[in-house]
């Protein structure tokens, strides 16, 4: 599933995780009961259950579809004609323009990633994994760029926190306090500073 939750209308399959997820981001997985979830989006206990047989199978689904987009973002950056920094500002308006429109999703995938060690629960693809995985393929992106040329050669580890915790830090700023606006300029302002560096 890599549509927009909020762009899923109609079915009680889709009905079930769009409520789920503004309930779990405004009051927290544990404080939801599957009776509200039920309420909210207008179907029965047994329509939850057959289409994913717990609170948890919910849960699941949800973290899957946040993954499965970030994932595409990442892809589809990687994917677009242009140089590294081109891609890296398609990046950086992605999330950008995702974190704007979707603040519930990320505010929920930011409380699975910062819950508490042993209380995530065991199905879900382990964050950190998902986190390795978009790495690699920003930084394999950035050693094809080094052997054009496009940028010098440098620390890879350190380039790839910078520049995951930049687009990630302005997103999250925006989910939690509603600042930066996520503009497309400051996307690029933020990755042409990383590219440029701070030079004198």
């Amino acid at each position: 599933m890599t549509r927009d939750l909020e762009a899923q209308q109609g079915t009680s399959a889709e009905r079930i995780l769009i409520t789920a997820l503004d309930l779990f981001a405004i009051r927290g997985y544990d404080a939801t009961a599957v009776r509200e979830i039920c309420e909210a989006a207008g179907i029965t206990k047994p329509t939850l259950y057959h289409f994913y047989g717990s609170k948890d199978g919910v849960f699941q689904a949800l973290v899957r579809n946040g993954f499965l987009q970030y994932r595409a973002l990442v892809d589809a950056a990687v994917a677009t004609p242009g140089t590294f920094r081109d891609r890296v500002r398609v990046l950086a308006r992605s999330v950008f323009d995702s974190a704007s429109r979707q603040p519930h999703l990320w505010r929920f995938m930011h409380s699975v990633i910062w819950a508490p060690p042993g209380t995530a629960l065991p199905q879900a693809e382990s964050c950190t994994d998902f986190y390795d995985g978009l790495v690699g393929v920003l930084a394999s992106a950035a050693d094809e760029a080094v052997k054009l040329g496009e940028i010098g050669p440098g620390p890879m580890g350190a380039r790839m926190l910078i520049l995951m915790g930049a687009i990630s830090e302005a997103a999250t700023g925006y989910v939690i306090a509603g600042k930066p606006v996520l503009t497309p300029e400051l996307a690029d302002q933020l990755v042409d500073t990383i590219f440029d560096g701070w030079r004198a």
